[in-house]
């Protein structure tokens, strides 16, 4: 209620502010067209403005229904009546305009004077009005794209995450005969994956923390599996203990690391996956030195997994985000996904 009395002030306010300034200029004009003192012009300029002013808010007032147009013309008709009456008061002394007739030439130069007024302030607020409306369709506009946003992230999200299920508990089904043991452990591992991770909401983000614990988990399934074929490290920068990123973003590129590269090889191998970040950007890179691009086309960077990172990358951040395969000098491929640090920042504001 105090911030709709405010606004309804400020915008009284401005209306008598705007309505002076504009009957000191027309008083100007006049005084120079009639000789008689300054205040008096003034006055009748007043007469004519004031009574707009206060017509208008009356008659809104009273029929709040009624669209600007109309209102404005029906104040238009008080202020020539409101005016002329407070115009022949003051000129009535002078022999010249003792008679209403007399006084049609005031009458004429007040109708154009507030004609033209009315016309100004009409454009005024048909294009404030227009802005206003403009905006509301802007952030009615922008609601529905994040609606679209979250729907199509928790849909690839989804796809994501049963990928990775199905493809552990195939693991253990074929660890189940042949090492029970290891099974067990692999089985152990997974039920404390899936334990975090169902403690964790569906949310846009995750803390990074969070995300390099389930995927050290998911290595560690990984390792079990391979035994000493595979080794694996997880490495970051300190300053980026505190990052917010999509939820399962680097266990696809880890994930083609295990199947597309490590395991084709059938030597021993090894995963580091590392996070950084500079000035501009945060970096999340996945390397291995599996047979690489080359050798398996399988892991050139169109898998379903590498589809779903790069959809959601463009549908939270555009082109402020990118995926890219890059084969190693050597052996393997480097995976590496770089997110715009200021736009990561706006993102999560909103």
């Amino acid at each position: 209620m105090v911030t709709e009395f405010g606004v309804l002030r400020n915008e009284w306010v401005k209306s008598i502010t705007f309505t002076s300034l504009f009957c000191v200029m027309i008083a100007t004009v006049t005084f120079y067209v009639w000789d008689a003192p300054f205040y008096k012009h003034l006055l009748i300029s007043l007469g004519y403005g004031y009574s707009a002013v206060l017509g208008a808010r009356i008659i809104t007032f009273i029929t709040p229904e009624l669209s600007p147009r109309i209102v404005n013309v029906l104040s238009l008709i008080l202020s020539m009546l409101g005016g002329s009456v407070n115009a022949h008061y003051w000129v009535s002394e002078y022999s010249n305009f003792s008679t209403y007739e007399d006084m049609k030439p005031i009458v004429m130069l007040g109708f154009i004077f507030t004609a033209f007024c009315f016309y100004y302030f009409y454009s005024y607020e048909q294009n404030i009005q227009a802005k206003h409306e403009l905006e509301k369709a802007r952030r009615i506009q922008a609601d529905q794209e994040k609606a679209l946003v979250l729907g199509e992230l928790k849909q690839l999200q989804s796809q994501i995450e049963p990928h990775f299920l199905f493809n552990t508990l195939a693991n253990i089904n074929v660890l189940i005969e042949s090492d029970p043991e290891r099974a067990r452990e692999m089985l152990s591992r997974l039920t404390d994956l899936l334990r975090a991770t169902l403690r964790k909401n569906r949310t846009q983000f995750v803390p990074l923390e969070h995300e390099l614990d389930l995927l050290s988990a998911y290595l560690g399934i990984q390792q079990i599996r391979l035994g000493e074929l595979m080794s694996y490290t997880v490495t970051k920068d300190e300053s980026t203990e505190a990052l917010m990123v999509p939820p399962f973003l680097i266990q696809p590129l880890v994930e083609n690391a295990v199947v597309h590269g490590l395991e084709p090889s059938m030597n021993r191998g090894h995963i580091n996956v590392n996070v950084t970040q500079n000035q501009f950007d945060i970096i999340l890179e996945v390397s291995d030195n599996g047979v690489g691009l080359v050798s398996n086309n399988a892991s050139g960077g169109h898998g379903i997994g590498l589809q779903n990172i790069r959809a959601r990358l463009k549908t939270l951040l555009g082109e402020d985000a990118k995926l890219a395969v890059i084969q190693n000098d050597t052996h393997g491929v480097t995976s590496r996904v770089t997110i715009n640090k200021l736009a990561l920042e706006v993102l999560l504001k909103t």
